[in-house]
């Protein structure tokens, strides 16, 4: 991986990371919070400059940002420190971030889905003669949108839904010139492969969206991803996913850097990805993150007073502790795989 890759692939972090912070010092600054710093990059500051009491600043390393409230991790010294504020404030500033990412991820994917398509299923031939799909009046160059009702918003998801349908009828949405036509096939039904079966060959095509179409598609992507990101995290679990299928930081930068070389279109469809994991992450309940930091205050909601701010602050160094120890062995595995 060449120097101007790893360079790349630190910057697309530092903005995914930035955009995140943004979340956290826009919703701050709208709910009348102190915010003490907000700063891209991390380590030494390069340059910096204060404005409403705030300092912006520039340091030295493109590694993520920070945006430092009044106080945060203090108990209540002052009117202005951020445990001063009623508690439903902190949650949306909490919240604001992993929200941004999500955000982030579904403007890149209206991005891409209007300037670059999608690649979707197109039918080339048929398997046989008067298949269920040709007797439906499909046709050879049609590109199917949606099954059942069910849009496509990737390639792989049609043969899933063909499998899922009522093998007595489904019906079946083709783009043809520019236009939607949606046709009913039937007896799908296949008792020699014991499967659903339209009886059609079909191959990757890309199909660019128009603009209410490319968010309409953008939203049932993102939320595909987010379920197929807590299958995996369940599958950590279970067993079926195992710690050779998960990077740690020096795995993302080389995937990256990988990315930045293949051209811009994978650098967005990689931003969509870090940027809804980083989203999804940070709102799980774990110590030290947005997510842990939002339980105590549910539970600060609940029994209507907050919990010992020294308690809370063992509680977030020891999940802190937990996180740097599981990065740590993550990127021991990710120097690893690159030998």
């Amino acid at each position: 991986m060449t120097l101007l890759s790893i360079i790349g692939a630190l910057l697309v972090l530092t903005v995914l990371v930035f955009v995140h912070e943004l979340g956290h010092f826009y919703a701050g600054k709208k709910l009348g919070f102190r915010i003490d710093e907000f700063a891209i990059g991390m380590g030494p500051v390069v340059c910096s400059k204060e404005k409403n009491g705030t300092r912006f600043a520039i340091r030295a390393l493109p590694i993520g940002g920070l945006c430092a409230f009044h106080g945060e991790d203090e108990g209540v010294s002052d009117p202005e420190c951020f445990n001063a504020q009623p508690v439903w404030k902190r949650m949306i500033v909490v919240l604001a971030g992993p929200f941004m990412n999500i955000l982030l991820a579904v403007v890149l994917a209206v991005i891409i889905l209007m300037t670059y398509g999608e690649y979707m299923p197109m039918i080339n031939d048929f398997t046989a003669e008067n298949t269920p799909a040709e007797a439906a009046g499909i046709q050879v160059g049609d590109i199917i949108t949606e099954i059942d009702g069910k849009s496509i918003t990737y390639y792989a998801e049609c043969t899933d839904y063909i499998q899922q349908a009522d093998p007595a009828r489904i019906e079946v949405t083709v783009r043809r010139d520019g236009m939607d036509v949606t046709l009913t096939a039937h007896d799908i039904y296949d008792p020699e492969s014991g499967s659903n079966r339209l009886g059609i060959y079909i191959s990757p095509e890309r199909l660019r969206y128009g603009f209410f179409e490319a968010v309409a598609n953008s939203v049932q992507y993102t939320c595909y991803i987010v379920k197929e990101m807590f299958r995996v995290l369940g599958g950590l679990f279970t067993g079926s996913v195992t710690s050779d299928d998960v990077a740690g930081p020096v795995g993302t930068i080389s995937i990256i850097g990988q990315a930045v070389r293949a051209g811009f279109e994978v650098v967005l469809r990689l931003g969509v990805l870090i940027s809804i994991n980083l989203g999804i992450m940070n709102i799980l309940p774990i110590p030290a993150l947005d997510g842990g930091r939002f339980l105590f205050m549910v539970i600060e909601a609940v029994r209507g007073k907050p919990i010992p701010p020294e308690k809370e602050g063992m509680i977030h160094m020891a999940g802190l502790v937990l996180l740097f120890g599981l990065m740590i062995l993550l990127t021991v595995m990710d120097v690893r795989k690159l030998f």
